[in-house]
């Protein structure tokens, strides 16, 4: 199965309203960026990366997203192509916090999506403790932002200690267009040096209806 389309059912489109109602009604000034991740490059970037990870027949169990926003267009390809068990998105904004929970009412409860505020780059996914206690690691690490942090080998580092999950890493070189662009690259190989990959399963870059353009790289 090609992933080309969202999977759109009437239980989606009852909490899409509501995160669109309620974010509107309860945090007026968070509305113009929900409206902002809903364009056509957004979902671009997002169904290409499904169908690449449904190509090389990856089957994540838990995934864990790096900043994913409001994680709409992602949860529901992870979870639907994918059959993904659990999408945790770690989010440091409060409002996109808020408003990634409207829009994946089912998945949470489901017990499929969660979300959790931490800054990724200074704070560890999952504590010494709670893989002693048996927590299931996270398998896959996904992060559709790389231009917006540091680079991963950060996050690798105070990471040591997951069991080695295999990164689906996005980026772009558009240094211009927003001032949190913190981290562009130029290349899918520059994207690969600062993630430290030794194993690489996938690269590729594609040029989104936006006109700006999106390397990807998939490995350990």
């Amino acid at each position: 199965m090609v992933v080309d389309h969202i999977i759109y059912t009437p239980e989606t489109t009852n909490n899409w309203t509501n995160a669109h109602n309620q974010t509107q009604k309860e945090r007026p000034w968070a509305y113009p960026r929900l409206v902002d991740s809903m364009n056509s490059s957004q979902l671009e970037g997002k169904l290409w990366l499904g169908d690449e990870m449904k190509k090389l027949e990856i089957k994540p169990k838990k995934v864990a997203l790096l900043g994913g926003w409001y994680a709409h267009y992602l949860t529901s390809i992870l979870i639907e192509y994918l059959d993904v068990e659990l999408v945790m998105n770690f989010e440091i904004d409060e409002d996109a916090h808020f408003v990634s929970f409207k829009f994946n009412r089912r998945y949470k409860d489901a017990g499929k999506y969660r979300s959790m505020r931490k800054n990724i780059m200074f704070n560890a996914l999952m504590p010494a403790k709670a893989l002693e206690d048996g927590e299931d690691p996270y398998d896959v690490i996904v992060n559709t932002s790389c231009e917006h942090m540091f680079p991963m080998w950060k996050f690798r580092e105070i990471n040591y200690n997951l069991e080695d999950p295999l990164y689906v890493l996005q980026s772009t070189n558009q240094k211009e267009y927003c001032e949190d662009h913190i981290n562009t690259v130029e290349s899918e190989e520059e994207l690969i040096d600062q993630a430290r990959l030794l194993d690489v399963w996938y690269t590729g870059r594609k040029v989104l209806q936006n006109g700006f353009t999106r390397f990807m790289v998939i490995g350990k």
